[in-house]
């Protein structure tokens, strides 16, 4: 688990990561188990497939230092959340071989479109990734990309996703393995345990209502057994629904950003993981977002410099 996020600035982007790394395990709840034991049918006999089912995977511990935000040429930077490890190998010495393979320190390689820079970086990535699954699961793992178009002197935002892998089920030519999406117009992209501060920031209804919308034409369709005409009509009718379109961009803009400061932004994204780690402290579940928090940015003129977080710090041990 992790927080990530980039800010839009005026003069470029301000990035934050922090660097705790969560290991997932199964693990069994005794209120489930008993709940489990008090409802069954037949306690002498109970099915050991259905106490398999019991088990859920949750985090169980976290360890510090695990370099999540990373230099990828001057003018761009990566952040990720997901897998630690593709092909035996840690994320970043991953960007740092594709980096090296691609030349990005070139000034060819800024002269580039994004979108092209994009393709080849995930297709070596898609590489690695297939060769992971020859042998192994993966999770889901979201890349962002920040970068800074000097040919159009305007800060971009990707995200990078990487379909989750069942090495058993794997299809290496599946459309959706590995997307890429650009993400700039929100001005502010996070992911990993984002919901608190992604419903901060864009409202709780904008990931919501395409499920809400198929619910409620499965519901009316049932109940007043539509078919035919009558079935295409209502779905057109109420996926166009001008309401729901207006609820969603009110509650999705409710908080107004003005254009940032570099500074400003910087210290936005320092704000947003300062509140997902102050809010975890109260929640069930294990603290999945601290340790060392690195903050860069990339600058429009000087490119991508480190804030902190990415210098050895006297031990505080002795």
């Amino acid at each position: 688990m992790t927080f990530i996020a980039s800010v839009i600035a005026k003069e470029g982007i301000a990035i934050v990561a922090d660097s705790f790394g969560t290991t997932l395990e199964h693990s069994l709840n005794e209120k489930t188990f008993l709940d489990y034991i008090a409802e069954a049918d037949d306690k002498d006999n109970i099915p050991i497939q259905e106490l398999i089912e019991l088990f859920e995977k949750k985090p169980s511990y976290t360890r510090n230092y695990v370099d999540k935000l990373f230099r990828f040429s001057k003018y761009s930077a990566i952040t990720f959340t997901g897998a630690i490890y593709i092909n035996g190998k840690e994320i970043k010495e991953i960007v740092k071989s594709i980096a090296t393979a691609m030349d990005t320190d070139n000034d060819a390689h800024n002269a580039k479109e994004l979108e092209t820079i994009l393709t080849e970086f995930c297709s070596y990535l898609k590489a690695e990734v297939i060769e992971h699954a020859q042998t192994n699961n993966l999770t889901p793992t979201d890349l962002i990309f920040s970068h800074f178009n000097l040919s159009t002197n305007t800060p971009q935002i990707y995200v990078i996703k990487i379909d989750a892998v069942d090495k058993d089920n794997f299809d290496s030519e599946a459309e959706d393995l590995i997307t890429f999406a650009e993400q700039s117009h929100l001005g502010i992209v996070t992911d990993g345990q984002n919901n608190f501060v992604e419903r901060l920031i864009f409202g709780s209804l904008v990931k919501k209502i395409g499920t809400v919308k198929d619910e409620l034409i499965n519901h009316v369709v049932d109940v007043l057994e539509l078919e035919g005409d009558q079935k295409d009509k209502l779905i057109e009718s109420i996926r166009d629904f001008e309401f729901l379109k207006d609820t969603v961009l009110e509650d999705m803009f409710s908080i107004q950003f003005r254009e940032l400061s570099l500074q400003e932004a910087l210290d936005l994204a320092a704000l947003l993981i300062k509140i997902v780690m102050d809010i975890q402290v109260y929640t069930e579940k294990i603290p999945t977002v601290g340790g060392l928090i690195r903050l860069a940015v990339i600058h429009e003129e000087r490119g991508f410099e480190w804030i902190s977080g990415h210098k050895l710090v006297p031990s505080n041990i002795i």
